[in-house]
């Protein structure tokens, strides 16, 4: 398996883009979520995450925003998909997608939206994000897959391309 810094440098595909980390995170059958209030995606429900300060490792990164933003530990954490996005303004990433489980059901308010538990098979119906709804099915597949996407945003923050391939080095 590929280190954090080597998955990093494979998708990294202009020097603007910054490292972040987020984790679809269940409990009993529900994902949590944060309703943002700020660009990238204000407006919709994502999951909670934030950005890998400088020398600090992916997963812990997922771990210390996630207790951050929700007060919440996270278990058995498994990465499922890296993303290279490139576009506007806020949208310019490297972004490392986890699943795992929470220790609880009993979030802190967040600075950064309104939490919500939604159920699994439901999200779908949810104010999720385009490109979330196009990506989701991928991440929650249930398999060890790690998913490879590469994605294009136009000006009005729509994505226009996106490529989805199995991560050959998983």
């Amino acid at each position: 398996m590929l280190e954090y810094d080597e998955i990093t440098r494979l998708m990294r595909k202009h020097a603007n883009q910054k490292i972040a980390t987020i984790c679809y995170a269940e409990n009993n059958g529900k994902l949590l979520f944060l309703l943002r209030k700020k660009e990238p995606f204000a407006g919709y429900l994502v999951p909670p995450g934030g950005h890998v300060e400088k020398n600090e490792d992916v997963e812990s990164a997922t771990r210390r925003e996630f207790i951050e933003e929700t007060g919440l530990e996270l278990l058995d954490l498994k990465l499922k998909m890296v993303t290279s996005e490139r576009g506007p303004e806020h949208y310019n990433w490297i972004l490392f997608i986890f699943v795992g489980k929470t220790n609880g059901t009993n979030f802190v308010e967040s600075s950064e939206g309104k939490l919500f538990w939604i159920d699994k098979d439901k999200i779908l119906q949810e104010n999720l994000s385009p490109i979330d709804k196009l990506l989701a099915p991928y991440i929650l597949d249930g398999t060890d897959i790690v998913w490879k996407v590469e994605i294009d945003y136009d000006e009005q923050k729509q994505f226009k391309n996106v490529l989805i391939e199995k991560f050959t080095d998983f």
